[in-house]
């Protein structure tokens, strides 16, 4: 088609089009200008919100924000929400005796009786504690007590000195070493790339885990807008993760196992996954 007939073309196309809305007010094309961009948008947002959450999360949360439309409704959650964070701070009401400002000189030797008489008011747990505290027996013998002997040898060293702190860079190398060859740096198929470092907690280590599969993916494959898949019952740090490194997250749901659905894991990969979570500590 030449360009003097796309152009002919266009203006017959601006005429009819001049032609049809002249029948209507300004005001009315104006409103249904705004009126068509709000539906779009809206449909947008719901597309978006089933692609991250599934069908049956985005209704829901759907229903929540109409309901929270209906007077009195929000007022009401708002409540309930205010009694639950007074019902989890409530154990700590009883603040007599706390210090607020650091003291204008040392406590000596004596500080360390009250930190005892302190512990002794915590609950016996019997090194039983799910999800924070993975060590079992007596605190004053056993494996309590070789650990307590073992860190307070090194407590006061730091790592980033190596030509300093030999020894604790050696254990560190050792250690990470180990967990690779669990994890099978000594197969051909990886290259001798596998490398670590030691962390100081679950949270840590999940947050190095992501950041390390951002840039790699970034380095990599060029997203530049990271999106990882997670199971709803991931660890928070996952989300604590994507506020820091700035990751959108896709949610799928999991099994009466707590296994992920592989379904709609698959639904959610695109070009911008970086990262797959399969449980509450796994990821891939």
């Amino acid at each position: 088609m030449s360009s003097m007939s796309m152009a002919d073309s266009l203006q017959r196309l601006r005429g009819s089009a001049n032609s049809f809305l002249s029948q209507y007010e300004p005001i009315v094309l104006v409103a249904a200008t705004l009126l068509a961009l709000f539906v779009a948008r809206a449909i947008h947002s719901l597309v978006s919100a089933l692609q991250e959450k599934g069908l049956r999360p985005a209704v829901l949360g759907f229903i929540m924000t109409a309901a929270k439309l209906i007077p009195g409704i929000s007022g009401h959650i708002e409540s309930e929400k205010r009694k639950v964070v007074e019902k989890l701070q409530s154990g700590n009401k009883n603040r007599g005796g706390w210090m607020t400002e650091l003291p204008s000189i040392g406590l000596g030797k004596g500080v360390v009786g009250k930190l005892e008489e302190a512990r002794c008011k915590d609950v016996d747990w019997k090194g039983k504690c799910s999800g924070t505290v993975y060590i079992g027996g007596s605190q004053s013998e056993d494996h309590f007590l070789l650990t307590n002997e073992a860190y307070s040898m090194f407590s006061h060293t730091n790592p980033l000195h190596q030509d300093v702190f030999q020894s604790v860079a050696r254990f560190e190398a050792e250690v990470v070493a180990m967990t690779a060859a669990l994890l099978g740096s000594k197969e051909k198929e990886s290259g001798g790339e596998i490398c670590g470092n030691m962390t100081s907690g679950g949270t840590e280590s999940i947050l190095l885990a992501v950041k390390s599969s951002r840039d790699f993916m970034k380095n990599k494959k060029g997203i530049t807008k990271p999106e990882m898949i997670i199971a709803v019952s991931a660890h928070s740090a996952y989300d604590k993760a994507a506020q820091y490194f700035n990751i959108k997250v896709r949610r799928v749901p999991v099994n009466k196992e707590f296994v992920a659905d592989v379904k709609a894991i698959r639904r959610c990969i695109n070009k911008n996954t970086i990262l797959v979570v399969l449980q509450s500590g796994w990821a891939v």
